[in-house]
């Protein structure tokens, strides 16, 4: 087993928001620790004004005589976003964290936003892997105060040592902002992956993963430029922006700026006779490692090994090693490499991330990578995290033999999830008695197979915060949505997921804490065809008024709600709910179908969405998705229901991140304003 010189690079997951009785599904955090930790003195640590974007870490873009090293910075759509959070974290902390491809401009978007937001915060921009569970005693009573924490590719900063729950916590608690980048491929693996208990007893990353879905949305910057964006980009009269808009019905304006496709077409050619096949080679290696789930930098002696095994016909002429060695680090254009150092030692080399992505668009799978790659990768990767992420690349990519491979030792270990998988697997393949020894080995680990269910003895609602408990998250923490926020208003909820998945408890549970609280009153409408979901409400006369599929009762109840909304709008005095002013929860079940069926109904609920915040009336509805079908085709009510200031549970595990990524995407008009002035 080759263990010369391993780094890697690891990300924890976000639990995706589903039903509150069901198995929170996270993956392993990643964590190296770096031999020297940097100073956590926060007088030596400069100003975010005092800070360029390239030493952030912003990919280089292709230099031009007489211009700057990066060409001006273009508002992106999803800019209003990125502002309206950043402004929030530079006062109260918390964290924005924004996703999106290896190239899609993630990472100078952040770096803008904090520059336009933050400027003269202390900002500290520590390197992969450092150790921050101290990082607030240093920052406690600072005069350096306010601060940023930096973590670009947040992955490389999760763990028990880095970036955990407690740390999180702690660092809102002192109002400290922290800004972070992950890439697309990464987030949606990992949020896809399930976590376990760590037999040392440390805390594990389904942790992590909860208390940062909790902490924060995810804003998405998209590779492809929109419309609006290239027309910016073109009206900056910078010649290498000009350049990329000719391209940018291909790709994106980020990319192309950082010669990712240049980069790209410069490996592929390289295979040929008087090119440097051998180079290309070495790429391929490092490039298959990444699409194999061991994303880590590398000897440069383990890539040597595993290239002869790309090596074309000996009628290429294959180059010296040295010629493919230097040919495939060599910095082009002033941006980056076919391959890029590792940042813990000298003579670590990894694909630039780039490549892998690129490939990955192009090909709908893994299936392509050979066995001896997928071998290489589980004899380098350091622990067992790293297992995990392999097992999940092969098992996506149907080589199956290699999932069991990284599996079986985390089963075997205790891990209830790779158990799990291991089930699963045997069961497709017939061989159910292997099958029901992993389904055992599952059932024994307590963290896999207990669910901690609601309790109803404890109270509901919390008058001081305004929030309603929904359940409890397995380490016993609450649950919790905020229903109303004080002196600003009630908020309006949408419970989107396949049916079965457990959006009608939800919306209960919720409409029970609102009952509880005697500062509601309920008026609910069942469109569901079970007719079944308001019952216990109706049937102890709980509800104010309840419509069961009968289309002219529910046009009443939403016209009666809205005239209500006028006449306290008039009034005033109805921002914070009360036992003399109690608020309006107005509960839609299957709202989808009533929505396709009546334009007036969805008139009547973009009025209460629009006007009703502020006196007290709020709006909650179920739907399948987020989808413009689910909102019968307005466009208005769907952007006013999935607005970030609204309550959103997209629920299932790849579902709800995709409604959730769907439902943030910028829906701006034509004409865009500097978010930040």
């Amino acid at each position: 087993m080759r263990q010369k010189k391993v780094t890697a690079s690891g990300d924890a997951a976000v639990a995706v928001g589903g039903d509150v009785t069901a198995p929170i599904i996270t993956n392993p955090e990643i964590h190296i620790k770096l031999a020297e930790s940097p100073s956590f003195d926060p007088t030596e640590w400069p100003k975010v004004h005092e800070v360029g974007a390239l030493t952030l870490g912003v990919h280089r873009s292709r230099t031009v005589d007489n211009r700057p090293l990066l060409p001006p910075y273009v508002l992106r759509d999803a800019d209003r976003e990125v502002a309206e959070r950043m402004k929030y974290v530079a006062i109260h902390g918390g964290m924005a964290l924004l996703t999106g491809d290896s190239t899609a401009g993630k990472s100078r978007t952040a770096v803008h936003g904090m520059q336009r937001c933050m400027k003269d915060h202390t900002i500290y921009a520590p390197v992969r892997g450092t150790e921050l569970a101290e990082l607030p005693r240093f920052l406690r009573g600072s005069p350096a105060a306010p601060f940023v924490l930096w973590l670009d590719d947040l992955e490389g900063f999760l763990g028990d040592h880095g970036l955990n729950p407690a740390l999180l916590h702690d660092l809102e608690k002192m109002n400290v902002a922290i800004v972070a980048t992950m890439r697309d491929e990464l987030f949606v693996t990992y949020s896809n992956s399930q976590g376990y208990r760590t037999p040392d007893g440390e805390s594990s990353s389904r942790q992590i993963g909860n208390r940062l879905l909790r902490a924060v949305e995810p804003i998405l910057i998209e590779r492809l430029w929109s419309d609006r964006e290239v027309a910016r980009a073109a009206g900056t009269g910078d010649e290498r922006l000009s350049d990329a808009v000719k391209h940018c019905d291909t790709y994106g304006v980020a990319e192309y700026l950082a010669a990712g496709p240049t980069l790209m077409e410069e490996w592929q050619r390289a295979q040929r006779v008087g090119g440097h096949p051998r180079g290309a080679a070495l790429v391929q290696a490092s490039v298959d490692l990444a699409r194999a789930g061991f994303s880590g930098a590398v000897d440069i002696d383990v890539l040597k090994d595993l290239h002869r095994e790309y090596l074309g016909s000996s009628t290429l002429r294959h180059e010296s090693w040295d010629e493919a060695e230097s040919w495939a680090t060599e910095v082009r254009y002033g941006v980056s490499g076919l391959l890029i150092p590792g940042e813990e030692y000298e003579g670590m080399w990894r694909a630039f991330d780039y490549l892998a992505d690129a490939v990955s668009r192009t090909r709908n799978d893994r299936s392509d990578v050979p066995d001896f790659i997928w071998r290489e990768a589980l004899n380098l990767c350091p622990d067992d995290d790293d297992r995990w992420l392999i097992g999940m690349h092969a098992y996506m990519a149907g080589r199956d033999e290699y999932a069991i491979e990284a599996w079986e030792p985390l089963a075997a270990d205790g891990n209830g999830s790779a158990a799990a998988n291991l089930a699963a697997i045997y069961t497709d393949m017939g061989d159910l008695r292997t099958a029901s020894f992993w389904r055992q080995v599952e059932f024994q680990d307590e963290f896999h197979s207990t669910v901690l269910r609601y309790d109803p003895t404890a109270p509901l609602y919390d008058p001081e915060t305004g929030k309603i408990a929904i359940g409890n998250f397995r380490d016993g923490r609450r649950v919790e949505v905020e229903l109303h926020q004080h002196d600003i208003g009630v908020r309006h909820g949408i419970i989107a997921g396949s049916k079965g998945i457990g959006k009608s408890n939800n919306l209960s549970i919720i409409l029970l804490g609102a009952l509880s609280s005697s500062r509601y009153c309920l008026f609910l409408i069942d469109w569901s065809p079970e007719q079944k979901h308001f019952h216990p409400f109706t049937e102890n006369d709980a509800a104010f008024k309840c419509s069961r599929g009968d289309l002219n009762t529910a046009l009443e109840i939403l016209s009666a709600v809205n005239r209500v909304i006028k006449a306290r709008v008039e009034k005033g005095g109805y921002v914070n709910p009360s036992n003399e002013k109690p608020g309006f929860l107005v509960a839609i079940e299957d709202a989808h179908l009533l929505f396709q069926m009546s334009s007036q109904a969805r008139s009547l609920c973009l009025r209460i969405v629009r006007n009703g915040g502020p006196v007290g009336v709020s709006l909650f509805i179920t739907v399948p998705d987020a989808s413009l079908s689910s909102f019968g085709g307005s466009e208005e009510l769907r952007k006013e229901m999935t607005k970030e200031d609204s309550i959103a549970m997209y629920m299932g595990t790849g579902d709800g991140l995709r409604m959730l990524r769907d439902a943030r995407k910028e829906q701006g008009d034509a004409i865009f304003e500097d978010p930040y002035e």
